[in-house]
């Protein structure tokens, strides 16, 4: 006698007396539903095999699945799914854990190259940790840009010589004496002479201009630099 349980579907192969004997009430071992079972579950194809233990089947009121597989009992149905969503659960966390240390490495790495200067100005030693990656910091957070040397229409012979200091920082910068140089072919210094700026510091991205006249440029003159006098 096939038995088919009505909930799941699962169905068990079952001694038709031992169905008698309970009246036809019968329990599904793999989801534990109860119902009445009756004479329509017979098939001719799959007859009843005779059992010589009549009263331990009937006394059990759990039917064998057919095919001879064991029928999974509901708490470990219950168990397994447990288990399953606390794997998923722990997936889940360990993912939003991975995805905030990343991103707190981002914004680190990003206020590391905004703020280069002001690290380096606070902590000097993270000079050398920026120009090992290939990443220089200028530590006085000031720059000269646009330098020109052009000749005087007033004064004949004369040079003048023209740029802008720049504050590169996000913060004021005390500013500092120029130091202007002109070299020959050779590299050798020609002549030079101290700058000075009008103001005693500059706002965050802040700049001024400079110019200064050379009277008397040497001969053989090749380049022109503009450097920061150290203080003092």
């Amino acid at each position: 006698m096939i038995v088919t349980c009505p909930s799941c579907e699962t169905r068990y192969r079952v001694d038709p007396e031992a169905i008698a004997l309970r009246k036809g009430r019968v329990r599904c071992a793999a989801c534990g539903h109860g119902w009445k079972a009756d004479d329509e579950a017979l098939t001719l194809e799959e007859p009843a095999r005779p059992t010589l233990r009549k009263e331990a089947v009937a006394s059990d009121a759990a039917p064998r699945p057919v095919g001879g597989m064991e029928a999974v009992k509901p708490h470990e149905v219950v168990r397994k799914r447990a288990e399953t969503r606390r794997q998923r659960s722990r997936q889940t966390v360990e993912g939003a854990g991975w995805a905030v240390v990343a991103a707190c490495g981002v914004l680190l790495m990003g206020a590391a190259w905004l703020f280069r200067v002001d690290i380096v100005d606070t902590f000097p030693r993270t000079a050398s940790a920026y120009a090992a990656i290939g990443v220089p910091v200028n530590p006085l957070g000031l720059e000269v840009r646009d330098l020109r040397a052009t000749p005087s229409e007033d004064e004949e012979g004369a040079l003048i010589i023209e740029g802008v200091v720049v504050n590169i920082t996000g913060r004021d910068r005390a500013t500092l004496p120029l130091r202007a140089v002109i070299t020959g072919e050779d590299g050798s210094v020609l002549v030079e002479w101290v700058v000075m700026l009008d103001s005693l510091s500059l706002p965050a991205r802040g700049e001024e201009s400079f110019r200064s006249v050379l009277s008397d440029p040497p001969a053989g003159a090749a380049e022109l630099e503009v450097l920061f006098a150290p203080e003092g």
